[in-house]
């Protein structure tokens, strides 16, 4: 990994070698949804039921862009949610043919853990109430340092690195702050690489590694995915895998959580898509005894209109919350617009 630094803070070095920046361009984007969400059951005393919630969520960006005088590209950008918090925000320079630098303040990870889904409204837990589904981490919410290989790269190759020198996060962090400390890991880096070797296809992964303090077993985790395109419908298959870092005990902890996901969409025409997805997450715990597999099982629809997207979902669980013999139904509506 020290290797892998010093290579980082060479291209990081590299990239403040240009002069004045050029005045960019400012624009603001954003989006609005009206969700109603529909929490039902079987009857079973262990299943979930939380009736029915009417919800929004507002969020938009503030972005800016511009060229440097050496031909370099810069671009950056802040979110803000509806609680007029900002929680992400980015810089970005391309460097041409050298690639590109990322700086992000818990704007998003490299993980393809959900690359492999088709769902026109949305992976399914990830969507209403979504349950205590666990899959493997990522420098995503950290504040961290990426690169990113070039384009034209044979294959359609896309390579990148991220770096997370803590692993705490304070989403408002301003210049000049000192990092967040994390009792779990000190550091983090993350890798993933993309492939389109033919037409419609399209492959790729991941890697994430802490610096894990744990003895037993190092904290780890990690995915791959596969899709294909063929006219109308649109495939996909990918798995992931989490190891929970611990020390030697004599007690029954979680060893592993290890996820599969299988996703078909069909694009009834320009307005009209309808998918279905079905995922498979396995709790397994150092005693075989105790593990347990919670299923998820759903049916989407969304419909565009005049720039207005309607959207319905239908999620069955099994083992919700991985609970065994716990049920849960949800039904989303969802009307979108963005601007």
């Amino acid at each position: 990994m020290n290797t892998l630094k010093k290579l980082a803070f060479s291209i990081l070095a590299s990239v403040f070698v240009f002069a004045n920046a050029n005045a960019g361009e400012l624009a603001v984007s954003g989006s609005a949804k009206v969700t109603y969400t529909i929490l039902s059951v079987d009857g079973s005393a262990t299943d979930d039921s939380a009736g029915k919630g009417l919800g929004m969520a507002n969020e938009f960006s503030l972005t800016a862009g511009g060229e440097l005088d050496n031909g370099f590209t810069w671009a950056t950008n802040i979110d803000i949610d509806a609680a007029t918090v900002q929680d992400d925000a980015s810089m970005v320079i391309g460097m041409g043919g050298l690639g590109s630098v990322k700086f992000n303040i818990s704007d998003g990870g490299i993980q393809k853990n959900f690359s492999s889904s088709q769902s026109v409204y949305g992976t399914p837990v990830d969507n209403g109430e979504g349950g205590t589904y666990t899959d493997s981490p990522d420098t995503g919410t950290m504040h961290s340092i990426r690169y990113t290989t070039p384009s034209g790269l044979p294959l359609g190759l896309s390579a990148s690195v991220q770096y997370a020198p803590y692993t705490g996060t304070n989403d408002a962090n301003s210049s000049n702050a000192g990092g967040a400390v994390d009792v779990e890991d000190e550091d983090a880096i993350a890798y993933a690489v993309d492939l389109a070797p033919i037409d419609g296809l399209a492959i790729g992964a991941s890697y994430f590694n802490p610096d894990s303090p744990k003895t037993a077993q190092k904290t780890e985790g990690g995915a791959w995915y596969a899709t294909y395109d063929v006219g109308m419908v649109s495939l996909g298959y990918g798995e992931s895998y989490f190891a929970d870092g611990h020390d030697t005990n004599t007690t029954n902890e979680v060893d592993n959580y290890q996820n599969r996901q299988m996703s078909i969409a069909f694009n009834v025409n320009d307005s009209l898509s309808l998918s279905y997805e079905t995922i498979d997450s396995e709790k397994n715990y150092e005693t075989s005894s105790s593990d347990v597999e919670m299923s998820v099982d759903s049916i989407q629809a969304a419909y565009t209109v005049a720039g207005m997207t309607l959207s319905l979902s239908n999620e069955e669980y099994d083992n919700h919350d991985y609970t065994s013999g716990n049920k849960m139904k949800e039904t989303n509506f969802a009307l979108s617009i963005a601007f």
